[in-house]
């Protein structure tokens, strides 16, 4: 209840800040003191958020006078919220009654009514409120066409706009909606009306004759649009929502050559902003428009000097949905950096083709870039770090790491942040500096506390130092838990189990891992070989040893420690 009624008394509109009673009530001085008290008690509490101890005043205060309207208003909202609808309008009718000039009152009686669905009880109260609070007019008349729209009384609704122009004056937003009733209605002429008076009110904005134009040809009047546009384009040959009118126009005329001129005249003039080749093309391609001659648009215009990045963001946006192949598409996206050098997403769709392509270089020389014009997004310092160690330079990947954690803000991908403290973790740990590497790991899982591949590494490095061993536990089993069938997770979990010497729980995940391993990984073959070695199964240990070095001789990596311990049980 505490928490409806403060949502309530917050949007109830200004709080009365003394206590009234009706005049005829003809209480005492005594009483009156007493209820003042009472009310105003109710009011402090309420702004304290005590709202059981405030209904408890008010309670009190129609104990000494029942027909109270400021106590009766505010116990009908507690009744409103206690969900006992009957009271509450009874509190609010018999409030207004007390005090029928109180616009809150009667503002709050409509809204019951309009809450209740009432919807034609609710348009009498603010049709009787606009002839009683002349001064309230504005937001009254609004909230009267929202009720009539929502009952679909056109013609009222048109009657109130009118109400409303003759208040505060002829509008685009009105007339708009006008027209828009009048065609509800079904009445066209009504809308051409509205419309034409609007361009007459306002003949140097051009945009409303454009408008008028449109109506004209989605309701069968073509002939009427023609010379309306051709005025506008004599004042204004470089009006582009004109110049999109007549497209419509020999569009819907099967005036191909028309068509072909006006739509070049809008793409491939100079004069012409850029929001406005954007709108001609999102038109073409929401009427479905044959996607080789929208392709063929999208190229011929991207040739044309670019004020801006729009144009090509669309038209990039627009060959990928069509499939669109890497050499098409890369230069409009250099167009598009030619224009906006800082448009992250062209780059970022550069770095994909690069990615895909595993072009470290290409990928190093786009990110170092990106980061001169957009230093705050990390996915360059990430990307470019993640190539400079696929190039073994792995200095100049941690230090790039080391830059974008300076970068880090509030708004920051957690996920993202999270990976690259855990590939700096892994980079530190390489070069043998496991405290830091721990500190990174921390960080990680500070920012995604469900990296599992983080806690897997932190785990498996804990466990080759022998510390922290029940942390790398917990960790490795959180993990298996979440990727029961990960391999990898698998011979870590293992090996953190042999590491704390329960060996028989160890062999049993290793057994999986090794069931799991798609890969046919030495690594695993070896550690099983450990853990049976530390039960005293060395025939099995054998097996499982012997099997990793096959593989190791396979891919040219023999591991002569693992040779060594072969040996020392053939012996």
């Amino acid at each position: 209840m505490k928490l409806l009624l403060a949502v309530l008394l917050v949007s109830c509109g200004t709080v009365r800040k003394t206590a009234e009673v009706p005049e005829e009530s003809a209480l005492s001085v005594e009483d009156q003191r007493r209820y003042e008290y009472y009310y105003l008690e109710a009011v402090r509490l309420e702004q304290q958020g005590c709202y059981d101890e405030a209904f408890g005043m008010l309670t009190h205060c129609l104990d000494i006078c029942p027909e109270a309207p400021s106590a009766l208003y505010k116990m009908a909202t507690y009744y409103f919220y206690l969900g006992q609808k009957d009271r509450a309008l009874d509190a609010l009718l018999h409030a207004v009654e007390g005090e029928p000039d109180n616009f809150w009152y009667r503002q709050t009686l409509a809204s019951y009514y309009q809450t209740n669905r009432e919807y034609d009880k609710a348009i009498a109260v603010l049709e009787e409120m606009q002839k009683q609070f002349p001064k309230r007019n504005g937001e009254l008349l609004s909230a009267l066409v929202g009720l009539y729209s929502h009952t679909q009384q056109y013609d009222k609704v048109i009657d109130a706009l009118a109400r409303l122009e003759t208040l505060i004056g002829k509008t685009e937003a009105i007339s708009m909606e006008k027209s828009r009733n009048y065609l509800l209605m079904g009445d066209k002429e009504g809308a051409f009306g509205e419309m034409e008076a609007l361009a007459a009110e306002y003949p140097e904005n051009s945009y409303y004759r454009v408008v008028l134009a449109s109506m004209f040809m989605e309701n069968g009047r073509e002939g009427d649009a023609l010379p309306v546009l051709q005025e506008v384009l004599a004042e204004d040959p470089d009006n582009g929502t004109a110049k999109i009118a007549m497209v419509q126009y020999y569009k819907l005329m099967a005036d191909t050559v028309g068509y072909l001129a006006m739509v070049d005249s809008v793409l491939m003039t100079s004069t012409v902003d850029d929001e406005t080749k954007v709108k001609m093309m999102v038109q073409l391609i929401m009427d479905k428009t044959d996607s080789v001659y929208v392709m063929q648009l999208f190229e011929r215009a991207m040739q044309q000097p670019q004020r801006s990045a729009k144009l090509g963001h669309v038209c990039v946006q627009y060959m990928l949905t069509q499939h669109q192949p890497e050499e098409r598409v890369r230069p409009i996206l250099l167009r598009m950096l030619e224009a906006e050098p800082d448009h992250v997403q062209a780059r970022l769709q550069l770095l994909s083709y690069a990615a895909k392509r595993n072009d470290l270089d290409e990928m190093i020389a786009i990110c170092s870039t990106a980061i001169d014009y957009s230093p705050e997004i990390l996915e360059f310092y990430y990307y470019k770090a993640a190539a400079l160690y696929q190039k073994d330079k792995h200095d100049e990947a941690l230090q790039t790491y080391r830059m974008a954690t300076r970068q880090i803000a509030k708004d920051s991908s957690t996920e993202l942040v999270s990976d690259i403290f855990a590939a700096m973790g892994d980079l530190y740990n390489e070069q043998g500096l496991h405290d830091e590497a721990y500190l990174c790991y921390d960080s990680a899982l500070v920012y995604n506390p469900s990296n599992v591949l983080v806690m897997n590494n932190y785990a498996y490095n804990l466990s080759e130092e022998g510390i922290q061993l029940e942390k790398a536990e917990q960790m490795s089993l959180r993990t298996i838990k979440a990727e029961p069938e990960n391999a990898t997770y698998l011979d870590t979990y293992a090996w953190v189990l042999y590491k704390l010497q329960r060996y028989d729980e160890a062999l049993e995940y290793m057994e999986k891992a090794l069931v799991a391993d798609s890969l046919d990984s030495d690594v695993l073959w070896e550690h099983a070989g450990d853990i049976c070695h530390a039960l005293g199964d060395n025939v099995k240990a054998l097996l499982y040893w012997e099997k990793a070095l096959e593989l190791q001789r396979k891919a040219e990596a023999i591991n002569e420690e693992l040779k060594k311990k072969i040996l020392k049980i053939k012996k």
